[in-house]
Parts: structure tokens; C-alpha cells; sequence
């Protein structure tokens, strides 16, 4: 969470004995920020309209039924239905570190309008319409909707005269990046169960599959049955990366595992995961970690001490 996100909380609140609540409201949407300060648990909280629940600090467990709980971590996010009730526990929270979430409530309308413009304008690849489904699965933000929610955010807290009408592009680029969101995650996940009848669950599967491979995109898309523009085309709009960041973050991701889990050196695992070099691999690697190979792997022997 940014500095200027931070310093809307040090504002005027509701006080109530478990959360501190701002808010702020544009013609699509009402925005709510929590803040809680104390460890408590059976917190229960309702929306009258469709939902984005997003962590923004500390740790949250979620419970929707007996059998429903989990933990709700900073970048992760939920679409509830209206009136879906939810208990809350807050494990962690304390005065210096206090658990923070927002809550957008989206206007209907600007939800339907949204949905028949990219019906129109975006069809699914299977054909398929694009619906907010809400339920209580939670999703990780990627950076698009990260981004997306900081605007929102400092927009409906800023006194501009243009609030309204750039709220209204912005909560459409918001619905937009949730739906991709959830299909990215719900493809991401099911690759397995997709792959039999989903060009691109098929694709990520062969990605995965041949990461001991110099992967082309042409060599995907013809394999996906897709011309290399159209592959190219649904792929970024479906998962939000290209189909070259996505087969380079596999690898890391691999690497990630057989540093943490092997006794491979950097340059075998390298090698097995088809970087060209060492220094090849490990410039990726640091530009998707933040740290060297070397590094992450001491970080990864520390833990399991």
C-alpha cells in the first residue's frame, strides 16, 4: 500500500470499538475503507449491492459457512453478491499495525453496461458470455487491478471537479481487469481440466509441460490450432501478460522450486529450464524476484533451518 493511500487513513473515521471506516462516494460507486486496530474474531459485515472486497494489510480469516473459511492476505480480493454475509476474524491486528481492506460497491447499471460492450466488443474465446460471477472464491490481483484500485482510491478521496466523470471510465476499467482477474485465475488453475476443449488451457499446458524447451510463440499458437496475431491477441486479453512472459515466468517460477526444493546449482537448473547462459538466467531471475538465484535459494535454506 502506497504512502498517499496511507495518509487517507490518518483522516477523519468512524470510530467503532472493532472498525474504523472512511468513505467516499462517486455517481458509480461508493468506497469503503476498514481499519481495524484489535484483535477480534466473528466480525459480521453484509453489502446491500454486488461487491470487491480487497486486503490491503495484515490478515483476515473469512468465514461465509462452516465449511467455507480461509485466509484473506494483502492483493487478494473477493466479488460477494449482494447481501452475502460474512464473519471476520483479524488474527493480527494491532494499534502500530492495524489490518486494512477496502470494500468498492459497483453500481448495477454500470456492471450491465459494461458486460454488453464487452459482449459485443470482446468475445470470449469459447464463445462463452462475460458475467460477474460472484462467489466467495478469492482471486489474486494482478498489477493492472492493483493499479486500477490505488486510482480509484485517490480519485473518490480527491476533491477534483472531473471525480465523477473519470470515476465512471475508471469503474469500467475496474469491472474489465476483475473479470479478466478471475478467468485468468480460473484458467490458470483447471489447465488440466480445460485443456481438452480450450485453445488456450491447452496452450499454458504445453507451456508448462515443455519448460525444458526454447518455446517460439508461433510454435503455441500453432499447436493452440490459433494464427500467431489472434493467439497473441487472446492470450494478453485472457491472462493479462504475453505469451512470452508468461512461458518466462513459468520458468522462474520452476526455477523458484528446484532452488528451494534440489541440490541443483544455478547454472544445472539454468540449463534443465533452457536459458541460454547463466547470466541469461540469472538476469531474469533477478528481474522477476528481486533477487539473484544465490540469494533466493540462502533465503530458502534459512527458512527451512
Amino acid at each position: 500500500m502506497n504512502s498517499s493511500i496511507s495518509s487517507i487513513y490518518n483522516r477523519g473515521k468512524v470510530v467503532t470499538p472493532i472498525e474504523n471506516k472512511l468513505s467516499f462516494q462517486t455517481d458509480e460507486l461508493d468506497l469503503h475503507l476498514f481499519e481495524t486496530k484489535v484483535k477480534t474474531s466473528g466480525f459480521a459485515l453484509a453489502f446491500d449491492e454486488i461487491s470487491l472486497i480487497t486486503m490491503l494489510s495484515g490478515k483476515k480469516v473469512m468465514h461465509f459457512n462452516k465449511e467455507d473459511s480461509f485466509e484473506f492476505l494483502p492483493e487478494e480480493s473477493l466479488v460477494l453478491d449482494k447481501k452475502q454475509g460474512m464473519n471476520i476474524d483479524f488474527p493480527e491486528a494491532e494499534y502500530d499495525n492495524p489490518t486494512r481492506c477496502l470494500a468498492l460497491i459497483i453500481s448495477p447499471d454500470e456492471i450491465k453496461e459494461t458486460l454488453m460492450q464487452l459482449n459485443e466488443s470482446a468475445p470470449k474465446i469459447d464463445h462463452t458470455e462475460w458475467t460477474v460471477d460472484s462467489s466467495t472464491l478469492k482471486f489474486t490481483n494482478n498489477q493492472l487491478l492493483n493499479n486500477n484500485i490505488e486510482r480509484i482510491i485517490m480519485l473518490a478521496s480527491s476533491n477534483s471537479e472531473y471525480r465523477d466523470a473519470l470515476g465512471k471510465l475508471m469503474t469500467k476499467e475496474l469491472i474489465i481487469n476483475l473479470l479478466q482477474s478471475k478467468a485468468r485465475d480460473f484458467l490458470l488453475e483447471k489447465t488440466d481440466s480445460l485443456a481438452g476443449n480450450n485453445q488456450l488451457a491447452f496452450a499454458i499446458e504445453y507451456i508448462r509441460k515443455n519448460q525444458d524447451r526454447q518455446l517460439t510463440v508461433e510454435e503455441v499458437a500453432e499447436k493452440a490450432h490459433m494464427s500467431k496475431s489472434t493467439f497473441y491477441r487472446y492470450f494478453k486479453r485472457h491472462t493479462g501478460s504475453t505469451p512470452n512472459e508468461f512461458i518466462l515466468s513459468e520458468k522462474i517460477k520452476q526455477a523458484k522450486y528446484l532452488l528451494a526444493n534440489t541440490s541443483q546449482s544455478v547454472s544445472e537448473i539454468g540449463f534443465a529450464l533452457a536459458f541460454a547462459s547463466s547470466s541469461q538466467f540469472i538476469k531474469h531471475f533477478k528481474s522477476i524476484t528481486g533477487l539473484t538465484p544465490f540469494k533466493f535459494k540462502q533465503s530458502s535454506d534459512a527458512l527451512l533451518r
